[in-house]
């Protein structure tokens, strides 16, 4: 699995980096091939998040109201979510 991780507007480096290690935890042995993708950024919406979630097989959005040290576990949740939902359509 080849992830690319983005995280926007987050200015607490310690929440980037447990984000991040989340996300790797999640991924690890991960039966999912090819070219992923994750974007955590905050919504247009005051106060809300958005996590995207693209994959080979389609993508997946959702949005959220947390404070941003929240973030890793609401996104490491979500991208479980979507292997999840991806392995229950493959």
């Amino acid at each position: 699995m080849d992830l690319d991780v983005v995280i926007e507007g987050v200015s607490d480096v310690h929440v980037v980096k447990e984000i991040n290690r989340k996300v790797q935890q999640v991924c690890k042995g991960s039966p999912h091939a090819g070219q992923w993708s994750l974007l955590v950024s905050p919504s247009e919406t005051r106060g809300q998040w958005d996590v995207g979630i693209r994959g080979p097989f389609g993508e997946h959005f959702a949005s959220f109201t947390e404070r941003a040290d929240q973030l890793p576990g609401l996104v490491a949740e979500q991208l479980r979510a979507s292997f999840d939902l991806i392995t229950s359509v493959a």
